[in-house]
């Protein structure tokens, strides 16, 4: 993605506490409002911002901006029969990644792709944490224009 320095010892700590004690429920939340398990790719080190790693097991941090929105969009397709066939029948692969150079703080349509069957979501951590709605809606308009 890009030539970002790799993550140092505090960072990976950080991020593999992040992983067992939030991230593992996350991942729950997201397969069951797929309604399937979906595999999850998850690019930590482009989402792990260099000297912030005190702030990653916040909830603003990545969980309500990218986990709880995304598992909230999912919820959403699934709500009905078909929505819940249409996912299952397209949705291969869900992609989670941080590219400062294209990651929306607002427009959070901008940050979602569905391409070939991967929903890639790419949003600015730690950024406008509160708009969970809003970034669940980008995301399940995206998902609902493409199935």
């Amino acid at each position: 993605m890009s030539d970002k320095p790799k993550l140092n010892l505090a960072e990976r700590r950080a991020v593999a506490d992040y992983k067992e004690s939030t991230f593992a429920k996350k991942l729950e939340d997201l397969q069951g409002a797929a309604g399937f398990p979906v595999e999850v790719e998850v690019d930590w080190e482009s989402m792990a911002v260099s000297g912030q790693q005190d702030f990653y097991s916040r909830e603003d941090y990545w969980t309500n901006i990218f986990f709880t929105p995304t598992a909230k969009a999912l919820g959403e397709v699934t709500a009905d029969a078909m929505g819940k066939e249409a996912l299952t029948a397209e949705l291969k692969a869900i992609k989670f990644h941080y590219d400062e150079a294209t990651a929306p703080s607002m427009a959070f349509e901008n940050g979602v792709k569905f391409e070939a069957g991967v929903l890639t979501i790419n949003f600015k951590p730690f950024s406008n944490a509160d708009s969970i709605d809003d970034r669940a809606k980008a995301i399940r308009s995206t998902l609902e224009a493409a199935l």
